[in-house]
């Protein structure tokens, strides 16, 4: 059940039942529903808690109405060094705005910036805390509509000054927005003022995929100091039983409702009086294997229904056109940009004797082969070299079995041993990407012998070209079980966005410098 720090002292009536024999399970079912429609019937007392039960921690959010307004003053007036600067330099332009009209512009950018904060608040960003991507998400959003705007009236209005102010200035604050904030959330944490001590009610898979993700975003502060048991007590307010005493005996402030199945049909009862005592709560529907980004809530009115409904994702024509739009214009600026690199990695390579690219053939877009190009990263006799060493070391060849990768590769160069840490072996894929067989982001390219290990998940693997990196690149590489590789695969598939494959590039810079499990 709820485990030994529950400090009520009496049972609970349901409590009393479930320790009683044994019943026949009609008479059971009767006398549970007798049980739960007597509690319901009781009315219920106000119930003294602590503030620090009761009350939302998150107080401390509002302050991001200060420092979203600081960031947004800081981001115009570096725009306007940077603009003054430019304009100077290439122009022989002194003056950004022309004479005498610098009100109109100064009154719609703070009008602009006070709509922002406005929406902001609308949006939960002073309530609610927000995974990073999530927050990032709707703060660049929040500022391309601002500037579209502020673009609209400037044509509207015939206002004569620096385009360039006002990209740089809406472009700015979004990283300043960010950054004030991870400033003063940073602030907060040093003061032991920011973490939440959070309760999970639940102990099914979705209360530890709930734990799970909590772990990975340490930034959002919820500290699992306890779970709750699916079997919940029938909460009723009176005689001290209550969510309030329950989250003193853990010193909870936060519960987390992730129960699975009939656990939540069942709890209906204590979820009632979790908004009845206004504790702050969040919770968590069983959604595995589903879409999950790509699902839109829609409520009814008058009804305790939601439904969420399936909105987006890689069946759409737009959503496969902005993909394929997004590959061909970053790997054609990569390729122009990396081209003097490219060209002295090959010549250092080919100094073995060998071709400087490597090819093999992989599967891609609904199941077609493709020659995935990386720089070569072996001796030339490496199939020769990869059976002596399994045939002599029993490890390695276990290790082999089991995720295609060998830690300790004996085949591997120097300098490919240089490559494949850096992750630079991979730039010739950028030609691949150009051509249309891969992805910028995507799943990991796979050889025909690894398609039986996705099992029915290959059906997502087809859907999409395979990319250069990915979920599995930026969380972990080679430290992730190949069960674990095929679940991030898949869940990329089918919560596919733009903005995902924005963050995972951008992630993916972060795991090159840490050399997160490459090898």
């Amino acid at each position: 059940m709820l485990g030994s720090r529950d400090p009520l002292a009496r049972k609970h009536p349901i409590e009393a039942w479930r320790h009683a024999s044994p019943a026949p399970a009609d008479h059971t079912e009767r006398r549970l529903a007798a049980l739960l429609h007597e509690i319901e019937k009781r009315p219920t007392a106000p119930i003294e808690l602590p503030v620090a039960s009761i009350r939302e921690s998150d107080h401390s959010l509002r302050a991001y109405i200060l420092t979203d307004a600081l960031a947004l003053i800081v981001s115009f007036l570096c725009a306007w060094g940077v603009a003054t600067a430019v304009n100077l330099l290439f122009f022989g332009r002194h003056d950004l705005v022309a004479a005498r009209e610098w009100t109109l512009p100064a009154v719609q950018s703070a009008l602009l910036g006070a709509s922002m904060l406005v929406w902001f608040g609308h949006s939960g960003h002073y309530q609610l805390r927000m995974p990073f991507w999530t927050e990032a998400k709707k703060v660049a959003e929040a500022a391309g509509m601002a500037f579209l705007i502020d673009c609209f009236l400037q044509v509207v209005s015939k206002q004569d000054h620096s385009r360039l102010w006002v990209i740089a200035g809406w472009g700015f604050s979004i990283v300043a927005i960010l950054a004030l904030r991870g400033a003063w959330r940073a602030f907060l944490r040093s003061r032991g003022l920011w973490n939440v001590p959070t309760l999970i009610v639940g102990d099914g898979p979705t209360a530890e995929d709930v734990r799970m993700a909590l772990d990975a975003e340490p930034g959002l502060g919820y500290d699992v100091v306890a779970k709750a048991a699916d079997e919940l007590p029938g909460f009723n307010g009176v005689d001290g039983y209550s969510w309030a005493a329950l989250c003193r005996a853990h010193g909870a402030r936060h519960v987390i409702v992730a129960l699975d199945g009939e656990a939540f049909a069942e709890a209906r009862a204590s979820l009632r009086q979790l908004m009845r005592e206004r504790i702050p709560f969040s919770v968590a529907p069983s959604l595995h294997g589903l879409s999950v980004s790509g699902l839109m809530p829609q409520s009814f009115l008058g009804h305790d229904v939601m439904l969420m409904a399936r909105n987006g994702g890689l069946d759409r024509p737009l959503s496969r056109f902005l993909k394929r739009g997004f590959d061909s214009t970053t790997s054609a600026a990569a390729l122009i940009v990396l081209s003097p690199l490219i060209a002295i990695l090959a010549l250092i390579v080919r100094c073995d004797g060998g071709p400087a690219l490597y090819r093999h053939r992989r599967i891609g877009l609904n199941g077609k082969r493709f020659t995935c190009l990386k720089f070569r990263s072996m001796v030339m006799d490496a199939d020769a070299v990869l059976h002596a060493h399994l045939e002599a070391d029993p490890a390695a060849r276990e290790e082999w079995h089991h995720d295609h990768k060998l830690r300790d590769d004996p085949r591997v160069t120097r300098m490919g041993r240089f490559l494949r840490h850096t992750s630079l072996d991979e730039l010739p894929q950028l030609f691949n990407v150009l051509r249309g067989d891969m992805s910028i982001v995507g799943p990991r390219p796979i050889i025909v012998a690894e398609a039986a290990r996705y099992d029915h998940d290959i059906a997502f693997y087809y859907r999409v070209r395979p990319g250069i990196t990915g979920l599995w690149q930026v969380s972990g590489r080679n430290d992730v079980s190949y069960a674990e590789r095929v679940r991030m695969d898949s869940w990329y598939v089918r919560n596919w966005s733009l903005w995902n494959d924005i963050a995972i590039v951008c992630k993916t810079f972060a795991a090159v410098m840490r050399q997160d499990g490459a090898y």
